[in-house]
């Protein structure tokens, strides 16, 4: 005798497959005859042996409709698919089911792949029988999150990227993606003087970055939130004017320098009384060396501040002496006075652009052997007198000498550019030079 399945009018044909599948799921597929081979196929009759999609493998049909054996039905064992087709003088109905139940269920393990810049991708598909709801927590884009882990690594966050619904009448899949936040890629622009700017696009979640933000804008990427952050740094990949005290680069240049000229005073007569012409006293002033302006090797450093003002170290920056911008140059007074009234000698001379060694002369001349005394000035006489005559060049010297010293030749600061919050950072450039190469005659320059 035939064994009937779900009908007496479907007759099994062989042995039912079964295959299993992941996550404690199965397959059925139950092949069967009709008892009319002729007629069932009719429109009229095909009630009778195609069973209604997503019921169960235990469920009678409702025409002549037949319970399952002890032990023959599957747990939630719901039909699929169902169709018939004439193999030789059989009329063969096929019905597939599978495990569906009324929860969610994973149809296999996730899908994993690592293509966004190392960053996780997990697709997930799940299985329920038609209709059953969405669970709440796998909905909301962006939010919803899994911890996913491979073997015994530890756990990644990965958040809800897109989620898409195939819904049948036996069945509802429920397929999940998710992305791990993180970095989705990084690009740098080389700019001017040491600075790059450093662009990192973040997915979720706005992750660490160096150096003061410029711009910041969101987006969207496969339906995740994407967060783009620009930073200026150094060519080393340090924050942009982090202290303002460390240059970003540096680079030779050749300065123009103006060397100071060179005169010097001195009484070029003996003021000792007993000596031959004792009695005369010459101030003379000379210019030994004129002044000159020369190239000269020095190094200019640039740095990034939020400070605006020129600070004092910025003169003293890289061992120099000060900054190199004479204000005062070198003077002489001279004065000379005999004790008799109307007798006396007084000039200035201001020697622009010079600077002396020389030091400020006093000294007093008598008159001996009935000679007069005699003060000259640049060997020209200005005083005669019987008396005694006191005189005196005060020499103002100027700056100092320049040669074997590092000096600051000029401190710039100009804004660069605002930060997102609305800061200023400035550029401050320092220019040093070397230390300054003595002056060489018949030569072209110091670096000859």
């Amino acid at each position: 005798m035939s064994i009937s399945h779900r009908t007496n009018r479907l007759k099994l044909v062989g042995t039912p497959e079964v295959e299993q599948l992941q996550n404690g799921r199965y397959e059925l597929t139950v092949n069967c005859t009709t008892i009319n081979r002729r007629e069932d196929w009719y429109s009229a009759n095909k009630s009778r042996i195609f069973p209604d999609f997503g019921s169960l493998q235990s469920a009678e049909m409702s025409i002549d409709g037949l319970a399952p054996r002890t032990g023959e039905a599957y747990a939630d064992m719901r039909l699929i698919s169902v169709q018939s087709s004439a193999q030789g003088d059989l009329y063969i109905v096929t019905l597939v089911y599978q495990t569906i139940g009324a929860t969610f269920v994973q149809v296999k393990n996730d899908d994993v792949d690592l293509e966004l810049n190392g960053l996780r991708r997990v697709r997930r598909t799940s299985i329920a029988q038609a209709g059953t709801d969405i669970p709440t927590d796998d909905k909301d884009i962006g939010v919803d999150f899994i911890d996913h882990q491979i073997d015994a690594e530890t756990a990644v966050r990965c958040f809800l990227s897109s989620y898409k619904i195939d819904d049948t009448d036996s069945y509802r899949e429920f397929e999940r993606t998710y992305i791990q936040a993180g970095t989705l890629s990084v690009s740098t622009k080389n700019l001017a003087e040491g600075v790059k700017q450093v662009t990192t696009e973040f997915l979720v979640t706005e992750g660490t970055t160096v150096g003061p933000v410029t711009a910041r804008s969101t987006q969207d990427f496969q339906g995740l939130k994407t967060i783009s952050v620009t930073t200026m740094q150094d060519k080393d990949g340090n924050a942009l004017g982090a202290d303002g005290a460390t240059p970003v680069h540096d680079f030779e240049v050749f300065s123009d320098f103006s060397y100071p000229g060179l005169f010097t005073v001195a009484n070029t007569f003996t003021t000792t009384p007993t000596a031959p012409f004792g009695r005369v006293a010459n101030i003379a002033i000379e210019l030994t060396k004129a002044p000159v302006q020369s190239k000269v090797k020095s190094t200019v450093y640039v740095f990034f501040t939020t400070t605006s003002t020129i600070e004092s170290t910025d003169y003293k920056y890289d061992s120099a002496s000060g900054l190199w911008s004479p204000n005062d140059w070198g003077s002489v007074q001279v004065t000379a006075e005999s004790a008799i009234p109307g007798t006396s000698f007084n000039v200035s001379k201001a020697l622009r652009g010079y600077r002396s060694a020389s030091s400020s002369i006093t000294g007093t001349i008598d008159a001996t052997f009935g000679l007069l005394a005699e003060f000259r000035y640049q060997d020209n006489t200005r005083l005669s007198s019987a008396n005694p005559i006191t005189f005196e060049a005060a020499v103002n010297p100027g700056p100092s000498t320049p040669v074997a010293s590092k000096w600051v030749l000029d401190v710039q600061i100009t804004p660069a550019f605002d930060d997102v919050n609305g800061n200023t950072y400035y550029k401050k450039t320092i220019i040093v030079t070397d230390a300054i190469p003595a002056q060489e005659s018949s030569s072209g320059g110091p670096y000859d």
